[in-house]
């Protein structure tokens, strides 16, 4: 009997704990109230958010941040890194093919971008004339760069690109992931710039087409403006349409699509020619001429018509 009322007691016992947990649970997720809405019960939902590497809500794609300097305008400080570094700049080109000793007229500029602010990005040429133009581009870390090296690009050699173009190269992206992670910061919210910044290692000069302020900036042929797009997976995609050379008749401009992972990781790059808008006047039209209606005609306005 003694037995008999233990079990009872401890039988009733787990039956209270179970139920005080599945209280607790319930006070813990409170669901939203029912509202009455003209006769109709309306509860609110909230979507489960979607994790993105840009917040979705930036304001960035009217004013690029990415500018070219040429070495008298750059600061004196980046003038000294690259000085530092020469020696290593003409090794890691040597070994892409770039002959920095051998081959005289070889200049370079400064690709200010501000979402890589431990690394200085150059942008080294070589112009011997039309169909023989060769580009590289290099990274430098600055002092805040975590484990950061000296980084050659190669672009063009002689007008030709790799076999696998620079734009799209495996070893670029890489290159760029890298940048990312020494900053120590994880990828930077300012997608347009980042884009761009992105563009100018892997093509040179960049210049993106946006929404134009007023309509006298407005001309012909258009392109779709930059433009930022959130998959449902959490992963970004940025286009951007380069018109570098415009208004240039015979340049050809050029659409970049970069997919991002929603870690801020980028995957691949497409770089394709870009659609264009054109303006064409239609043609001269004359006034509309009159048709008589054959039979007779009908009073809808009366009853029974």
């Amino acid at each position: 009997m003694v037995t008999a009322l233990l079990r009872i007691r401890l039988l009733l016992a787990i039956v209270g704990i179970v139920l005080l947990g599945c209280g607790m649970r319930l006070e813990a997720q409170p669901t939203a109230k029912a509202q009455d809405v003209n006769g109709d019960l309306v509860r609110e939902i909230h979507p489960k958010p979607t994790p993105t590497p840009f917040p979705i809500d930036a304001h960035t794609a009217t004013v690029p941040k990415l500018e070219f300097l040429p070495p008298e305008q750059m600061a004196a400080a980046d003038v000294e890194l690259v000085t530092a570094n020469e020696a290593e700049i003409a090794r890691r080109a040597g070994l892409q093919g770039f002959n920095l000793e051998r081959d005289g007229g070889w200049g370079y500029e400064q690709a200010v971008c501000p979402v890589f602010p431990d690394h200085l990005i150059l942008e080294y040429s070589l112009d011997n004339g039309a169909g023989d133009v060769s580009l590289f581009s290099v990274a430098i870390p600055r002092g805040e760069a975590k484990g950061g090296h000296v980084r050659v690009i190669p672009v063009r050699r002689r007008s030709y690109s790799l076999w696998t173009p620079a734009s799209s190269n495996a070893l670029t992206l890489n290159d760029f992931n890298h940048m990312v992670i020494e900053g120590g910061k994880g990828v930077d919210p300012d997608w347009l710039t980042l884009s761009l910044c992105y563009a100018a290692l892997a093509g040179g000069h960049v210049r993106a087409a946006l929404v134009p302020a007023t309509p006298a900036e407005e001309f012909y042929p258009l392109f779709v403006p930059a433009k930022l797009t959130v998959t449902d997976k959490g992963g970004a995609e940025i286009h951007l349409a380069d018109i570098t050379h415009y208004p240039d008749p015979k340049a050809k401009a050029m659409n970049w699509v970069l997919t991002f992972a929603q870690t801020g990781q980028l995957l691949k790059v497409k770089h394709t020619v870009a659609d264009e808008v054109y303006e064409r006047p239609l043609p001269a039209t004359t006034e509309p001429k009159a048709v008589p209606v054959q039979g007779q005609a009908v009073d809808v306005s009366k009853p029974g018509k």
